[in-house]
């Protein structure tokens, strides 16, 4: 008995000191737990027993057993039981699409294949995914989770059976983790993999942490398998469904992050206007007046009497969402604003400018727009009245930059860059309507209903916007979002944290999602007797000469020299895929030794001239690459030098349709 305790504290000192090493922010939290628990602050909830020759936690509260077995006993079940399959007890890192090999030979000229927006990957997913079905097994797994601690028992056995580089550990029990130190060597298991602790993490901490996760390897993506203690709550799987569903990879895939930052060298050969954002805008009429921001989701509508009625009390800001129903109810927006650039059949930005006139109808409204936006919405609209702002290009100098993952988000960080003191938030729910399942008002687009009776039912199948996980409400202690939204509530809070100051106050009016650092308030109790009546037509100059005193239309010097600057880059960049298409592979290790290092290299160009173009590729490979090592890791495949040098052919193509785009855009935008 005296061996184990010296063995169980030998296990926690040590645990200690990687952790103050390498795991900082857990270490003070234990730090903090102990000097709680110390100062008599804390009571413990647990204890730790040992009896029959294993370790158990007791409940001192219910008097009963975490285990009530023999733990090591559980944990070697535990170890049996996990399989190599690529059906059981894992998630999906990515989206696929079936496609036929008919629709592959047409996707350089049909757009409207599903999954058009990564059509150099389709190929090689698809071939990836005949070769190597999920019916299936795996020779090894790379990447791996556990979702509850307990003692850690079963992270040993595991970790004995697999030896994965990589584990994300989870427990949301801080005092239950710290038990677990004294049973689990996990300051031994890290000498031979990459641990990630999302351990008592607020929704925050925990997505930065699983972003790590899923970044660290991005190639080992294809399948993460984990293992769910029963005594952990299973919210989290949904954290992490809905962190998968949320890469960036998957929300703007390669070619939307290509166009977007490539289409802006048009607009500014065209002579459009680009707003500098980098510092807040004095104080002006933007300071004086309250303003109201309309989004399409379902309290817009709710509240449609209220807009009517107090048109004129406020600076009117609306995403094109919801201009048609402005228009029906002669309510005249005074900003615009845009970023959505998708034009495909079935799926077009298009559709909220049909049914009105949208040229007549907004001839006094000024458009602020991010550079996605495409041709055929610029062609409705008087140019004079047209403003873009840099989303991450920084092709000018010191001119600031704007991205963010819905419009949105985005209007209400234009509204705190503007320097507006009142901002009132309408119809930015981010969240489903609690009563009917609705994303958005309905005629959105992509207004979907979910069936609420079923919201705690865990979706395994990678989805944006089907899946629903439940996060702190406006009004209501809680309200059922999806991962699409829930993207767009962490850049609304990181935003938000970063560029309001105390002398701004946002009022959420919305029955929908909380945000920090805003007011709820009911619509009912909006002083509109503070308001006066606006008038619009002052307004409107006012407003533009506000925005034209901060925008440029053309390049200097030193910009032309930084645009030169990408093409040099982008050369580099070719010239290191044209030295990497000549190299002949003859067996599978020098094969990924060459693959990740001309990725590796591709990736390390950065900086003002490299930035997007790292982007781009990071997009595409984190999307790309899984598949091939999905391939690699797959023990049916034979003949593996034969498949891989077709996959390759496959994924120097893309690289190519990259790089030629980006450079001869670019190139016209010299001639």
């Amino acid at each position: 008995m005296q061996d184990i305790e010296l063995q169980a504290l030998k296990y926690y000192e040590n645990n200690l000191n990687y952790l103050a090493e390498s795991h900082q922010n857990l270490f003070k939290k234990l730090q903090l737990f102990d000097l709680a628990e110390a100062e008599g602050r804390l009571v413990a909830q647990y204890d730790l027993e040992y009896k029959d020759g294993y370790f158990d936690v007791k409940s001192i509260k219910e008097n009963s057993y975490l285990y009530n077995t023999d733990s090591i006993k559980y944990a070697q079940n535990i170890a049996d039981t996990l399989d190599f399959k690529k059906t059981t007890s894992l998630f999906n890192g990515l989206i696929d699409y079936e496609i036929t090999q008919e629709q592959i030979a047409t996707l350089d000229s049909n757009e409207k294949i599903k999954g058009s927006n990564i059509r150099d990957i389709l190929p090689v997913m698809s071939y990836a995914m005949k070769l190597a079905p999920n019916s299936t097994t795996m020779k090894k797994i790379d990447k791996f989770i556990f979702v509850g601690v307990g003692l850690g028992t079963h992270i040993v056995s595991i970790d004995e059976k697999i030896a994965a580089g990589e584990y994300l550990i989870i427990e949301d029990n801080l005092e239950l983790f710290r038990l677990s130190l004294f049973t689990t060597p996990y300051f031994e298991i890290a000498k031979k993999a990459n641990l990630y602790f999302g351990v008592a993490q607020n929704e925050t901490d925990f997505t930065i942490n699983m972003v790590r996760f899923l970044e660290g390897s991005f190639f080992n993506n294809r399948y993460i398998k984990y293992n769910y203690f029963p005594a952990h709550s299973n919210t989290k799987l949904k954290f992490i469904q809905n962190n998968i569903a949320s890469q960036n990879c998957l929300t703007f895939p390669y070619d939307i992050l290509l166009q977007k930052f490539l289409r802006p060298l048009k607009r500014i050969k065209q002579g459009y206007k680009t707003i500098d954002i980098s510092t807040k805008f004095s104080d002006s009429l933007f300071s004086q007046k309250p303003m109201l921001i309309l989004a399409a989701g379902p309290s817009f509508k709710k509240n449609l009497a209220f807009v009517i009625e107090n048109r004129d009390r406020f600076i009117i800001v609306a995403v094109t969402a919801v201009l048609k129903t402005l228009h029906d109810n002669n309510i005249t927006p005074d900003i615009v604003t845009h970023i959505d650039g998708v034009e495909t059949e079935g799926n077009s930005c298009m559709v909220h400018f049909e049914g009105f006139n949208a040229k007549e109808f907004l001839s006094t409204s000024l458009f602020v727009l991010g550079s996605h936006t495409p041709d055929s919405l610029l062609a409705l609209l008087n140019k004079e009245n047209v403003f873009f702002y840099e989303t991450s290009t920084f092709y000018f100098d010191n001119f600031g930059t704007l991205s963010t993952p819905c419009i949105g988000t985005t209007s209400v960080v234009l509204s705190l860059w503007f320097n507006a003191k009142e901002i009132y938030l309408l119809g930015l729910d981010l969240a489903m309507d609690q009563d009917t399942g609705e994303t958005h008002s309905g005629e959105h687009e992509y207004n979907k209903k979910h069936d609420l009776d079923n919201a705690d039912e865990i979706d395994y199948t990678i989805s944006l916007r089907n899946n629903l996980i439940p996060i702190k409400g406006n009004f209501r202690e809680s309200v059922l979002t999806t991962p699409l939204f829930h993207v767009s509530i962490r850049s609304l809070f990181s935003n938000i944290e970063v560029f309001k100051d105390d002398s701004q106050n946002i009022y959420n009016l919305n029955d929908g999602a909380f945000y920090e650092r805003t007011h709820p308030i009911q619509i009912t109790d909006v002083p509109l007797k503070k308001f006066d009546k606006i008038d619009k037509i002052k307004l409107h100059k006012a407003l533009y000469k506000i925005l034209n005193s901060r925008a440029k239309n053309s390049f200097n010097e030193s910009e032309l020299v930084s645009l030169k600057g990408r093409l040099a880059n982008a050369k580099y960049i070719q010239k290191s895929l044209q030295e990497y298409e000549r190299k002949i592979f003859t067996n599978e290790t020098d094969y990924l030794y060459d693959l990740l290092g001309v990725v590796s290299s591709i990736l390390k160009v950065n900086g003002r001239e490299g930035d997007n173009l790292s982007a781009v590729y990071a997009s595409y490979f984190q999307y790309i690459m899984p598949y091939i090592m999905d391939v690699i890791n797959t023990k049916e495949v034979t003949k593996m030098m034969k498949h891989l040098k077709k996959m390759d052919v496959m994924f120097i193509r893309g690289c190519y349709s990259i790089i030629d785009f980006y450079i001869k855009e670019v190139e016209e935008f010299f001639e």
